[in-house]
């Protein structure tokens, strides 16, 4: 078996100065939960269809952040809704009649999955979990499917989230915990969170949020945030000389630019070619302010090296993985 070795070279820019100076470092980072030992998998995983769990996992854990502070509590994954009874709960919150579209009668599942995630403090005990509601407006039939508004399927969404907080109230455990429950709709390219809630009590109330990704080379990002367009389209041309492709997208929180990932592929990266990249995106970074930043270097879909940069802070730290 191969092991992966990490290598950590770290960039301190120097505020108002061109000089560099090369360390090894590496800190804890209060951005990203620790998470509790000892590691435990997930009882609980069902979905009607499939659905990116990578990204609703990411984007919960986020939204979570306010709710269980980083520099507190860990992260666990689900461990009071098994897999049983999440089908159970999407099958019953499904039982919906009949909708006809187009001519085309359909039998609707607008929840497609329900997604847990638990939050405990630093001796273990548990102090709340994040549920996902996970909803799709594409109707299947017969290989095909139909578009509903996505208006009626957060609306009908939104009707069963008490229901799902007195369920998870019937467990002993569960009965005084924080909870929160954000609301996810799929759609073709990243989905987003709609809706989000916080209780302590029997129910809860949900305040809509605007948590969506979106292309920076695209259309809505040049006419809504004209400079992060410039920047994308400079660190594109940047690289022009390196014969990779380039996809970068943005997640937006209320149309502000939260956080940046940017994908560079390529048949093969040798490790001066990274660390000279690394370097060519330095300057170009730094017009990013307030914001985390991700670059992956690929190579037939396999992760070579990555960049990190968190928001406000003045290092760059690339990490090079090596046979």
């Amino acid at each position: 078996m191969c092991m992966k070795k990490l290598f950590l070279i770290l960039l301190i820019l120097l505020v108002g100065c061109n000089k560099q100076e090369n360390k090894i470092e590496i800190n804890y980072d209060n951005t990203y939960y620790q998470v509790a030992t000892p590691y435990k998998e997930s009882i609980g995983s069902y979905s009607i269809r499939d659905y990116d769990k990578e990204e609703v996992e990411s984007m919960l854990m986020k939204l979570s952040t306010e709710y269980f502070k980083t520099n507190n509590s860990l992260y666990q994954e689900g461990q009071y809704l098994t897999s049983e009874e999440i089908k159970q709960l999407v099958t019953d919150y499904n039982n919906i009649e009949e909708i006809k579209i187009d001519d085309v009668t359909i039998k609707p599942s607008y929840i497609t999955a329900i997604y847990e995630q638990d939050y405990l403090a630093t001796n273990n005990v548990l102090k709340g979990i994040s549920l996902a509601i996970v909803v799709d407006n594409k109707q299947y039939y017969d290989n095909n499917y139909k578009i509903v508004d996505e208006k009626i399927v957060l609306d009908h969404a939104l009707s069963k989230v008490n229901n799902l907080i007195s369920y998870v109230r019937s467990k002993e455990e569960l009965k005084k915990v924080d909870i929160v429950v954000g609301i996810y709709l799929e759609n073709d390219y990243k989905g987003s969170f709609k809706y989000l809630g916080y209780t302590n009590s029997n129910s809860i109330k949900m305040e809509h949020v605007n948590y969506n990704y979106q292309l920076l080379e695209s259309n809505y990002v040049m006419t809504n945030d004209n400079k992060t367009y410039n920047t994308i389209l400079a660190i594109k041309n940047s690289l022009s000389d390196y014969n990779l492709y380039m996809n970068s997208y943005g997640l937006y929180q209320n149309k502000t630019l939260n956080e940046v990932s940017v994908i560079l592929n390529k048949n093969y990266f040798k490790k001066s070619e990274i660390l000279d990249i690394s370097k060519i995106l330095t300057t170009n970074l730094n017009n990013f302010s307030n914001i985390d930043i991700k670059i992956y270097f690929k190579s037939n879909n396999n992760t070579k090296a990555f960049i990190n940069k968190n928001r406000n802070d003045t290092k760059i730290e690339t990490y090079i993985l090596e046979d």
